[in-house]
């Protein structure tokens, strides 16, 4: 009897149990009902959205919207587990507001999603549909675009519910924008120009060192313009460019292409940066860490054609975020090292690495997730372009300029880098050759720096070379590229000026330079002044033969005293006197 009774209570208990769980189970979760048009162009969904997460991928949208005690309240920008085997679903119920006759939008900023299908339900019977992501061809897209998008077909004043359905390989935030149609081509226009401008630069940098690789046969500049490339198309990527012009009819290689285009970028900046810093030669133990993760961030791209997509994906991020740390820490080491390039560098990869712990953060829901990262990290990784091809250009341009002067030896002065007496000697011929043909204004003038002895005997050889060196500097302030000018004493400079037709416009010159030389000069202490002294002479008026010009100029000079007021000084014509007349024979 006993046993009977706890038989009888068991059942009561467990029947009591299973008609309470459907009074539980059926109450329904109403998602908040967003108004459309009223006041409002343009929205994003934020709060409390309606959310199911599938345990699989069968269920049709029919057994969904029969079921809305299935979802339940999540935050909008909620990072979702999916994976290859479930399903999202978002419940959204909108309804334009009343008189409004402007047609709405919804997309999906995220170029990376597999798939997203949006139905809705406008005459209230029959459902339509409309589909796209990475794994779908452009064609089977609502409307073909950088992400997912889709028209909203919304009766005036009569709610609608819309339901979104996505898949994805890994957890996912789904961001969802609500915009006018007008409002959306505003915002398709300005994203199309922005990205069409950082992909049109890295493809000309790129393009600008094959160029640079024609002219200084360096093959680092072969590796910048692959650097580059690779930079372009991974931003292109990244945010949907390719998948809408070139990967339309491979929807497998688009989805793919999310993951393995930035791995090789990656791993090919750390080899690019390893030659540019000459790590083996400062750092050679961590040069062979940073070859290492390099290669072995390459490597991860064989693990989607080796593992599976989920575990291919989380090496291949533990190989993004090492590279980037890597690539961050030899930049830190290589400017502490005193490299000149050193800060320029830092800008480059110090934005990268900011973005990239962000995204590490999202996917550990540290912190809210913001869709918008994405173009900051992508204009944070086309940054690193010009910088580390100004980087390799300074470097390229020291090498050079050392191998030129060094070519140049026989023509150019060691100190000044100006002309020897000896080639400047042929510019005097030639500029006395067009003055005589073609009466073309050129000007010879001479130089002299009068106190250079005296500083030399008071400061030093040193601080004598140093104004030299100065004197240069203010030399070349009055003359311009067509110019050429020339060291031929120790204190004493020549040069040609093109085009000076007259007195008053050389003097106006000539003034320049000596009131640049009566400045104290920075960094010398007790203050140092540079006199300068010219004499001149105008080609065309006084057509002095190239084989004695610079000789009377010399003499000009001599006779100029060192306090004198008048410090520019011209070369006079000789005086010519008449020939005397010889009588003429009278013929009978």
């Amino acid at each position: 009897m006993r046993y009977l009774l706890l038989r009888w209570m068991l059942a009561w208990a467990v029947g009591l149990g299973l008609v309470g769980m459907p009074v539980w189970a059926a109450t329904p979760v109403l998602p908040q009902t967003l108004v459309l048009g009223d006041g409002t162009t343009s929205l994003e969904l934020a709060g409390q959205v309606a959310t199911w997460l599938e345990s699989g991928i069968r269920a049709s949208i029919d057994e969904v919207a029969r079921t809305p005690q299935a979802f339940t309240p999540v935050a909008a920008r909620s990072r979702h587990a999916l994976y290859s085997g479930n399903t999202l679903w978002l419940h959204l119920r909108v309804v334009r507001a009343a008189g409004n006759a402007t047609q709405w939008t919804l997309n999906v900023p995220a170029p990376y999603v597999d798939a997203v299908t949006l139905y809705q339900r406008p005459d209230g019977k029959n459902w339509t549909v409309q589909s796209a992501g990475d794994t779908l061809a452009q064609a089977q897209w609502g409307q073909r675009g950088l992400y997912p998008e889709f028209t909203l077909d919304l009766p005036s004043g009569v709610p609608q519910d819309l339901y979104l359905q996505v898949r994805n390989f890994k957890p996912l935030s789904v961001p969802v924008r609500l915009t006018t149609a007008p409002l959306r081509e505003g915002q398709r226009q300005l994203e199309s120009v922005g990205l069409g401008l950082v992909i049109g630069t890295l493809l000309t940098l790129a393009a600008l060192s094959v160029i640079r690789h024609y002219e200084h046969k360096n093959p680092f500049d072969l590796k910048a313009a692959w650097y580059g490339l690779l930079v372009a198309l991974s931003v292109a990527q990244v945010n949907g460019v390719l998948n809408a012009v070139l990967w339309t009819a491979w929807p497998t290689w688009a989805d793919y292409a999310n993951s393995i285009l930035p791995l090789l970028t990656v791993g090919t900046s750390l080899l690019f940066v390893r030659k540019l810093y000459a790590l083996s030669t400062h750092f050679h133990r961590y040069d062979k860490t940073l070859v290492l993760i390099a290669w072995g961030t390459l490597g991860a791209v064989v693990g989607y054609v080796l593992l599976g997509r989920d575990v291919a994906d989380q090496i291949g991020t533990t190989a993004l975020l090492a590279a980037t740390t890597v690539g961050l820490l030899v930049t830190v080491m290589s400017w502490r090292g005193g490299s000149t390039i050193g800060t320029w560098l830092m800008l480059a990869y110090v934005p990268q690495c900011v973005c990239l712990m962000w995204l590490v953060a999202e996917a550990f829901d540290l912190i809210t997730n913001r869709w918008e990262m994405r173009y900051f990290m992508s204009l944070s990784v086309a940054l690193s372009v010009p910088t580390l091809m100004y980087a390799l250009s300074r470097a390229t341009h020291d090498r050079k300029e050392v191998a030129l002067r060094a070519g140049q030896l026989p023509t150019q002065d060691a100190l000044t880098g100006l002309l020897t007496a000896q080639a400047f000697q042929s510019h005097v011929e030639e500029a006395y050759q067009r003055a005589i043909d073609t009466r073309e204004p050129v000007a010879l003038v001479l130089v002299s720096v009068i106190n250079l002895e005296r500083i030399r005997a008071t400061m030093g050889d040193t601080t004598a070379e140093q104004c030299m060196l100065r004197a240069v500097i203010k030399l070349h302030r009055i003359l311009r590229d067509v110019d050429p000018a020339a060291r031929i004493d120790t204190a004493r400079f020549a040069m040609v000026l093109e085009g000076v037709a007259s007195r008053q416009a050389l003097t106006e010159r000539l003034v320049k330079l000596v009131a640049s030389g009566l400045i104290p000069l920075q960094g010398l202490e007790p203050e140092v002044t540079l006199q300068f002294q010219a004499a001149c002479v105008l080609l065309h008026d006084n057509p002095v033969p190239p084989e004695r010009v610079l000789e009377d100029l010399s003499g000009v000079l001599a006779g100029i005293s060192p306090r004198t007021r008048r410090p520019i000084r011209f070369l006079e014509p000789v005086p010519t006197q008449a020939a005397p007349l010889s009588p003429t024979p009278v013929t009978p």
